[in-house]
C-alpha cells in the first residue's frame, strides 16, 4: 500500500482524541506506519484536544464518538474554528442521535472501531489522503439515522442535477474530497465547490455525508471511470 501525506511534502499533523488510552496508542502507531513522518499528538480529554486544534492546526483529528455528547460537542467547537481541520469519527457501535448530529455538524467520515488492523490500516490510508471514509458496517446505521430524519421532499429525482452535477455526485459518492474531483475532472476547485452547493440543494440535503450515502442507498454511486471531462 502506498503511503500519503496530508500536507503536500510537509509532515502531517494528525490529533487522535479518544477516552481509550490503549486504543488510541494503538492508532497513532497504525498512522505512524501509513503516514511516515507524521507529527501525531494523542489527548483523552476533550477541552485539551480543542485546544491543540486551536493552537498546533492539525491537518487531521481523529474523534472518539462513543461518548456521545463530548465527541460531538468537540467536533462542533472544532468545526467553528477558522480553517477547521478534517475530523473523522471513531465508533464502536454509536446511538442514532450522536451520529445524526455529527453528519449534521459536517463529520469527515465514520470508522468503526470493531475493524481488523489490516481494514483498520486501510481506513487511515484513506483518510490521510483526503476521503471521506464510511466503514462498511456503519453504512446501514448512518442510512438508518437519515431515513429517522424528517425531510420537506421525500422525491429526491437525479434527473434534477446537470450531467456534470451528476458527475460530482458520483465522486462525492465515491468518497472523494474537493481536491480529487477537480483533479478528477479537471475543473477549479472553485468550480468543484459551486457544483457540489448545487448538488446538495437540489437534492435537498445538508451535507455531503448525507448526499454520499443517499446515492449508494438509492443505487446512484456509480463508477467514477464513468465521469469524464466536459
Amino acid at each position: 500500500m502506498t503511503t500519503t501525506d496530508l500536507s503536500d511534502g510537509q509532515p502531517a499533523r494528525i490529533l487522535i482524541f479518544d477516552q481509550c488510552p490503549l486504543f488510541a496508542r494503538a492508532l497513532s502507531e497504525l498512522i505512524g506506519e501509513q503516514v511516515p513522518g507524521s507529527v501525531r499528538r494523542i489527548t483523552h480529554n476533550a477541552n485539551d484536544a480543542l485546544e491543540e486544534a486551536r493552537n498546533e492546526h492539525p491537518d487531521l483529528v481523529f474523534i472518539d464518538l462513543d461518548g456521545g455528547d463530548i465527541g460531538v460537542t468537540l467536533l462542533k467547537d472544532i468545526k467553528l474554528l477558522e480553517n477547521a481541520p478534517r475530523c473523522v469519527m471513531l465508533i464502536t457501535d454509536g446511538t442514532q442521535p450522536s451520529l445524526m448530529a455529527a453528519i449534521r455538524l459536517q463529520a469527515d467520515g465514520f470508522i468503526t472501531k470493531r475493524l481488523s488492523v489490516q481494514q483498520l490500516a486501510a481506513q487511515v490510508h484513506l483518510a490521510a489522503g483526503g476521503e471521506m471514509v464510511i466503514s462498511d458496517s456503519m453504512t446501514a446505521a448512518l442510512a438508518v439515522s437519515l431515513r429517522n430524519v424528517p425531510v420537506a421532499d421525500d422525491s429526491r429525482d437525479i434527473s434534477r442535477l446537470s450531467p456534470r452535477e451528476v458527475d460530482v455526485l458520483y465522486c462525492i459518492a465515491n468518497g472523494m474530497s474537493n481536491r480529487q474531483i477537480s483533479e478528477h475532472l479537471k475543473i477549479s476547485d472553485g468550480t468543484v465547490k459551486v457544483h457540489v452547493k448545487h448538488v446538495l440543494k437540489k437534492l435537498g440535503f445538508a451535507t455531503r455525508v448525507e448526499a454520499a450515502l443517499w446515492a449508494s442507498e438509492s443505487g446512484h454511486k456509480g463508477s467514477i471511470a464513468q465521469t469524464y471531462s466536459r
